[in-house]
């Protein structure tokens, strides 16, 4: 009687780690799973911010290049004054120098931002590509780290679980091996089994709360 009673009771246990076998299998997969869709999206921003940095750098070098057009223009404007001239002279280098500022005034009014031109005349880049960024990351995501951060945590979780797994199938083997020996030896190996249930219960608390 009591060697049945201790068959029913290793069955029940032999069941309930087996129970926690699949519950550490899907918790497992689960942590999978999430580690490849945070690896996706971190790869997504990456690709979107590197994107996003070559077009802004096009557009920035063109504004650049308008500028120095536009000081080009302006400088020359200023050349063609002359207190020496005659009259004449004069004139005709005072209808040059209002048609070269018109086209300074024309690159300056469309071809880029004069809030970039600093209080010494330099135009600054690296403040309009600053801006753009921050532009482009309030549309999309452009930062791969937190992404890539979450996605080594799950991989840790995951693998941490599936350890977890080997515990509870060792646990499983034990309680099995209990079952059908009809020696004492068998509760030892029952202990060692319940024992290894507990540390396998423990690993999935610490892998799904603090992994």
């Amino acid at each position: 009687m009591e060697n049945e009673r201790f068959k029913s009771n290793t069955a029940v246990l032999v069941a309930f780690v087996t129970v926690l076998g699949a519950i550490a299998a899907c918790l497992a997969t689960s942590a999978a799973s999430s580690a490849a869709i945070a690896d996706f999206n971190g790869l997504n921003a990456a690709i979107s911010a590197q994107k996003a940095e070559i077009i802004n750098e096009i557009y920035a070098y063109e504004h650049f290049r308008a500028f120095t057009d536009y000081s080009r223009y302006l400088e020359l404007g200023n050349l063609l004054y002359d207190p020496n001239a005659s009259e004449e002279i004069d004139a005709e280098n005072g209808v040059m120098q209002r048609e070269v500022w018109g086209v300074a005034s024309g690159i300056k009014s469309t071809f880029f931002e004069s809030r970039y031109v600093t209080v010494d005349g330099i135009y600054d880049l690296q403040r309009e590509l600053d801006e753009a960024l921050a532009e482009d990351s309030q549309k999309e995501d452009l930062n791969p780290n937190p992404h890539f951060s979450e996605s080594d945590r799950m991989h840790k979780r995951s693998s941490f679980l599936t350890a977890d797994m080997i515990v509870l199938a060792i646990s499983f083997w034990f309680l099995q091996l209990a079952q059908v020996t009809e020696k004492r030896i068998k509760y030892f190996w029952v202990v060692i089994g319940i024992l290894l249930g507990l540390a396998g219960i423990l690993g999935m608390l610490i892998g799904r709360f603090l992994i």
